[in-house]
């Protein structure tokens, strides 16, 4: 069963059931511009999630970048937006790529909730299709959300720095990865041993999951075993997301990534 949902769908869906819908939208360079754009307009009923405000804890020595809240925080938070785990069906959206909207796609997943899609082509494919847009504040509806954690979805960084995996993939783009351009941590280069697929290769130009064949094919060798990082666990999810609609099977992330990896004294670092 597929992990995305097409405009349409989800269009026939909001008639036929309730769907908690959560917009994801974020731009790294410009914190706040997601949410203005949310305000600006939205699906009927979605609520905003922010990427640093709600699916982020407190930025310290390690963790990285964008490091996981407690699960209790998550809890609160799905409870807060009325989701029942195993219940009630979730979409995500996000106008980049999907990239945020699988990361939110992924902690449900860690979480045990199971009923979760992502929006394919995200807020403008539902603007394509002539999808209705409001600029009303949905009603929240709390109710208790019951995480059922699946800790094998995450990978620690002992374990990549002890080799656990049998294929270690980095996803950021070739030059972060080769450490040619680094313009966001304050080191360059990646983790010894990992090969590069940079997530940007699993969606088009106009922001679509590309056909499972082609996304088998980008991720040949890539299973169970294998470990997914970015630069702090966000895009990396976008892979992780890749596999589990190629049916390959759900990789860890290694939710701290290049930005957490750097910050313990001697781990190696590679280039080139």
């Amino acid at each position: 069963m597929s992990n995305l949902i097409e405009a349409s769908e989800l269009r026939k869906l909001l008639t036929i059931e309730s769907p908690t819908v959560l917009d994801c939208r974020y731009d790294l360079a410009d914190r706040e511009s997601g949410r203005r754009r949310y305000l600006t307009g939205h699906i009927p009923g979605a609520h905003y999630v922010s990427l640093d405000k709600d699916c982020c804890a407190m930025v310290g020595v390690h963790g990285g970048r964008h490091p996981l809240p407690t699960i209790e925080a998550l809890s609160a938070l799905f409870g807060k937006l009325g989701v029942e785990r195993m219940v009630t069906p979730v979409v995500c959206l996000d106008d980049d790529g999907g990239c945020f909207a699988a990361h939110v796609w992924w902690i449900l997943r860690y979480l045990g909730h199971d009923n979760v899609k992502v929006l394919n082509g995200g807020f403008s494919a539902w603007v394509g299709i002539d999808g209705e847009v409001t600029t009303q504040l949905p009603e929240t509806r709390s109710v208790r959300f019951d995480p059922r954690l699946r800790p094998d979805m995450l990978a620690r960084m002992e374990q990549v720095r002890d080799g656990d995996a049998m294929l270690l993939v980095d996803c950021r783009a070739e030059e972060r990865y080769r450490g040619e351009h680094e313009t966001i941590d304050p080191v360059a280069g990646h983790i010894p041993g990992a090969i590069n697929i940079p997530w940007r290769g699993f969606v088009t130009d106009d922001g679509r999951f590309r056909e499972v064949g082609a996304l088998a094919d980008s991720l040949t060798g890539i299973d169970e075993r294998s470990i997914v990082y970015c630069g702090s666990g966000v895009t990396a999810c976008v892979a992780v997301f890749a596999a589990a609609e190629a049916d390959l099977g759900l990789p860890r992330l290694y939710a701290g990534g290049w930005s957490d990896w750097i910050t313990w004294e001697g781990n190696p670092i590679a280039s080139g």
